[in-house]
């Protein structure tokens, strides 16, 4: 996955609709924060996993990584707004055997303390660190996230287009 090349696409959908919502003198730290919060939500609602009353399987796998990718893009757009964009992917194959020990619950659980907080720069490396093995525990290939992440971004330049 190349980054860098989404930190790029994402200032470029967050400068356009700055521009044509006149959101130039707004501070959007904080709705950024509490859109990602939102955006974990319907993520965690999808794969059920804090459904203990419900014998319901998750959202089929497409559903569930389109929902990953909408908390992506606000992830980034906080890196962006924290002016960090030099961040390292975690390794999959090594991150994999711990995650396996850990419950999902847990890891959104953790994502929604981090996304909570006004997070410093040190904060936000381990924040989108964090955010990038949820992405694991869920079973997406980098490679998934990425193709995802280009697709539901042409879509949300379309919905600009359309007036969304």
């Amino acid at each position: 996955m190349n980054i860098q090349r989404l930190f790029s696409m994402q200032k470029e959908l967050n400068s356009r609709i700055v521009k044509e919502h006149q959101l130039k003198n707004e501070e959007l730290y904080d709705k950024r924060r509490l859109a990602f919060l939102v955006e974990l939500g319907e993520l965690a609602n999808e794969t059920r996993c804090f459904k203990y009353w419900s014998k319901k399987s998750s959202s089929s796998k497409e559903t569930v990584l389109e929902e990953y990718v909408d908390g992506l893009h606000f992830v980034l757009s906080i890196g962006l707004d924290l002016e960090i964009t030099d961040v390292q992917l975690p390794d999959q194959v090594k991150m994999q055997s711990k995650l396996d020990k850990i419950e999902l619950t847990d890891v959104f659980l953790s994502l929604y303390q981090a996304g909570s907080s006004k997070l410093s720069k040190n904060e936000f490396v381990s924040f989108f660190e964090d955010f990038m093995r949820l992405g694991t525990k869920l079973g997406f290939s980098y490679e998934e996230i990425e193709a995802a992440y280009l697709e539901k971004n042409l879509v949300n330049h379309e919905r600009q287009n359309t007036g969304y």
